[in-house]
């Protein structure tokens, strides 16, 4: 008797294990399917928010239209982003931390490579093929930025200096190694060389939207990204005069 107590009892445990590990898996796969779906919900209105504020600005922006748009309860805006300021402020983060994803690999890529003319060629037509990239695949919050440029950055300084200056910094010393090999002219400045690029390409497709002749004009470069970057990096790296 003693020993067939002893197997009930050992099975009992057994049974009462598995039944813990079951109910421990299910909620972990429970906790996993909540996460997820909190996941979608702010990637739904992180979405619903970068087309709004693009289109109607900050201000004229109001919780209520993007909780409509995201079809997202108005309460889960100031749960996850603290209020609309907070949502604007998390649509630019993460456009900049892609950004820098993205730009990571290229800058690892320069620093391990010997600089010759046909490198910084290379380096520079990467950049300008990224900024189009970028600019094609995120025009709404490209809009937004645009938009916060011409206020003085209020609510963007802080992601422009933390993520994105630190970049540009990159680009900095990739022309000054290039001028240190006498391979770009001394006499051009590197912060004004980049301004006049990325500023360029972002002008180049703000006028693309506008209703006028001039955006007829370029229209065929909008339509071809490949022709649009071969003009980018003819007119900087070749010039203009014959």
């Amino acid at each position: 008797m003693s020993k067939l107590n002893s197997k009930k009892t050992l099975s009992t445990h057994s049974k009462n294990k598995n039944k813990i590990i079951n109910t421990a898996e299910k909620t972990n796969e429970s906790i996993d399917l909540k996460n997820d779906e909190k996941n979608d919900l702010k990637t739904c209105i992180l979405s619903s928010a970068a087309a709004l504020f693009s289109k109607l600005g900050l201000d004229k922006t109001s919780t209520r239209d993007i909780s409509k748009q995201s079809k997202a309860n108005i309460s889960m805006i100031s749960y996850h982003f603290g209020g609309k300021e907070g949502l604007y402020k998390e649509v630019i983060k993460e456009f900049a931390y892609q950004v820098e994803q993205k730009a990571q690999s290229q800058i690892e890529g320069f620093q391990s490579i010997d600089l010759t003319i046909e490198s910084f060629k290379h380096e520079i037509e990467v950049i300008i093929r990224t900024m189009v990239s970028m600019r094609m695949e995120h025009s709404e919050i490209c809009k937004i930025l645009s938009r916060e440029k011409i206020e003085g950055m209020p609510l963007s300084k802080e992601v422009h200096e933390r993520v994105f200056y630190p970049l540009i910094l990159h680009f900095y010393e990739l022309f000054k190694k290039a001028q240190s090999k006498k391979l770009v002219r001394k006499d051009i400045d590197p912060a004004l060389f980049f301004i006049l690029i990325s500023e360029g390409i972002w002008g180049f497709f703000e006028i693309t939207e506008c209703d006028i002749q001039m955006s007829q004009d370029v229209q065929s470069y909008k339509n071809d990204p490949e022709k649009l970057i071969t003009q980018i990096k003819n007119i900087v790296l070749t010039g203009v005069i014959i």
